[in-house]
């Protein structure tokens, strides 16, 4: 027997929670009803199905949780793994680990990033007289262990661990072998007893506790925490050699191996810099540390076309849409976002039904609907974009975006819309880079698409006029890093047929890490966004311009050669000398020239020699 994600949201067990400050301090996540009270979750009249409760969030709440225990008929277990996993890295203990994996049900991570949930169907061993099932106790490789029934819910995170089922198993069996474990534990008598080990440092906490002499974290391998340490103090000290060196010696892990051996002091620093420098890597666990919630390169929120082909837009990655201002990026990415949402195709790609959400940069709320109205997009589609204010923009990207999935746990695509526009130097390799890695690292411990639209250089034509074109993946950004540390990478550009013109059709290029590119042109056809054919490129426009006479010739040539004072006289390099005087003749006539003292010069409005003219000339005016 098993139980689908989405045979759980149809049953009546769900209700909604919000974040709230607690006595000591800390947050608490009480369970609310849609009237924004606190609830008896025993109660089957207080909980609701998913789709009744979930356009509530966001709107004074923060998020959905599933009761546990029996409800609907059928009764669902869960266990949570407090502190178990890296936040950033995704690894787990091995302790944990292994607990996750002999249960063999569907599990996600918490909200946190930090635990974990498992859930499966059976029943707890509780006593009858008992209203709440719950069993608590500190456990080696985590903060503690909770299994629990009736009388506590789940927050909802759909961050699945891709290594368990996809469905809720039937694990009876299993769930009463842990509990029995776990009952049989000694309960926390003081703080440190020796059966609480955090893995999920900080890096903080891990150069305090290096700095202090704790092994701890590394198994007690000396060699491992001095490398360890260097890494940290090469981070902090920008890869200054001589002072990892100078720090390192005021830890306690200076001992005279560091002090003597000068060959193994020099190997550790240079070794620790150069895996800094290159940004590479350093994994401080055992192989079994594998990230959960690694679903490979295979999940797609828009399927590949063909073998040959690969997905766009893959989970727990992140991709860029680039194009000039006015090519539409923002309306081309969330019409493919709202053919996802119900699992439509998208031009011909397969898809499964996703949610997502967009973050918008505050425009003011009048001027941001009028350009959601503009783009012609259902209201479902309005309502999931979140204005980012002044001030959070002024937080950056990665900080909004970070609240946002926590306030959001069941969107598994997001669109920041002109994330370009965040950064003070969109040009510039180390502040692109940084924020795309920090991207990157919230996609993979979220397993959710993030999308992000960046504007792009026009590409002039011989008479200096825009294009709107793109010029290819690593230089369309302004950064190649735009290019080079993301995915899916879509190109929009207008077609060389009407440029000017909102209508025309536009090309968009479709690049993926492996596989083919596609390329195809799309255009509005019955107001509805469509594919279309290649257009026909239009011969460029020329104008005709009039053959210039040999006197006009010499005329431009003299105006370039001669400057104000200097008299024109004839050399070689102006043409032919019979021409040179034709021309002189006319532009004396005309009042082009004015001859003084035997010279011809150039008449200009403000200045004519003050010797006795032959011609009373007050401008230059030279015919071509």
């Amino acid at each position: 027997m098993s139980l689908t994600i989405a045979e759980l949201k149809l049953q009546k067990r769900w209700t909604l929670w919000r974040l709230e400050p607690g006595k000591d301090g800390k947050a608490t996540k009480p369970p609310c009803n849609a009237e924004g009270f606190k609830h008896d979750i025993t109660k089957p009249d207080n909980l609701k199905t998913y789709a009744e409760l979930e356009p509530l969030v966001g709107r004074g709440f923060t998020g959905l949780g599933f009761a546990l225990g029996a409800f609907d008929g059928v009764s669902v277990w869960g266990v949570d793994i407090d502190k178990c996993c890296d936040a950033v890295t995704g690894k787990f203990s091995a302790e944990s680990r292994q607990v996750v994996i002999d249960l063999d049900s569907y599990g996600e991570f918490s909200p946190s990033g930090t635990g974990c949930h498992v859930v499966g169907l059976g029943t707890l061993p509780v006593e009858p007289n008992h209203k709440k099932e719950v069993l608590v106790r500190p456990f080696h490789g985590a903060k503690q262990i909770e299994i629990k029934g009736l009388g506590f819910y789940f927050t909802f995170s759909a961050r699945h661990l891709s290594k368990t089922p996809a469905v809720l198993m039937d694990r009876q069996t299993e769930i009463l072998a842990l509990y029995d474990r776990v009952l049989k534990m000694p309960k926390a008598t003081k703080e440190h007893d020796g059966l609480v080990v955090t893995v999920s440092l900080t890096e903080e906490e891990r150069f305090q506790r290096l700095m202090a002499g704790d092994m701890s974290a590394h198994n007690n391998d000396h060699s491992a925490a001095d490398f360890a340490l260097c890494i940290l103090l090469a981070k902090k000290y920008g890869c200054n050699a001589f002072k990892v060196d100078t720090e390192f010696r005021k830890s306690g892990l200076c001992r005279g191996k560091w002090e003597d051996r000068e060959d193994y002091r020099e190997n550790t620093i240079t070794r620790a810099v150069a895996a800094v420098l290159k940004d590479t890597p350093v994994i401080f666990d055992g192989p079994s540390d594998e990230p959960m919630e690694d679903d490979g390169v295979d999940e797609y929120l828009v399927d590949a076309l063909t073998k040959d082909h690969e997905g766009w837009f893959p989970k727990g990655d992140v991709s860029l849409v680039g194009g000039s201002s006015g090519t539409g990026k923002t309306y081309w990415v969330m019409t493919v976002l709202e053919k996802v949402r119900p699992g439509q195709e998208v031009w011909g790609h397969k898809t499964k039904a996703r949610d997502y959400r967009v973050l918008m940069l505050d425009r003011g709320t009048k001027a941001m609907r009028r350009t959601l109205n503009k783009m012609g997009l259902p209201e479902e589609a309005k309502q999931r974009v979140i204005r980012v204010t002044g001030a959070q923009q002024t937080a950056g990207p990665v900080a909004v975006l970070t609240a946002a999935t926590e306030r959001e746990p069941g969107a598994e695509a997001w669109f920041v819309e002109g994330l370009d526009l965040w950064l003070k130097e969109s040009g510039k390799m180390s502040e692109v880079a940084t924020v795309l890695d920090d991207l990157q690292r919230l996609a993979t411990r979220r397993n959710v698409s993030i999308i992000a639209s960046v504007g792009a250089p026009k590409e002039k034509t011989a008479e200096g006029r825009d294009t709107e074109r793109y010029r290819g993946r690593d230089t369309i950004f302004g950064s190649v890093a735009w290019g080079r540390k993301s995915e899916t990478i879509v190109l929009i550009s207008k077609t060389d047929n009407d440029p000017l013109h909102d209508d025309c059709p536009r090309q968009y290029s479709v690049l993926v890490r492996n596989g083919r590119s596609e390329h195809f042109w799309m255009g509005f056809i019955e107001g509805e966004l469509r594919m279309v054919d290649r257009p026909e490129p239009k011969e460029p426009h020329k104008v005709k311009m009039p053959k210039r006479t040999a006197v006009q010739a010499m005329a431009m040539n003299c105006l370039f050669k001669f400057k104000r004072g200097e008299p024109v006289d004839y050399s070689p390099d102006l043409g032919s000398r019979a021409t040179f005087f034709r021309w002189r003749e006319q532009a004396l006539d005309k009042g082009d020239l004015v001859r003084s003292d035997g010279n011809y010069y150039f008449v200009y409005a403000d200045s004519v020699p003050e010797a006795e003219t032959e011609t009373n000339a007050h401008s230059v005016s030279v015919s071509i």
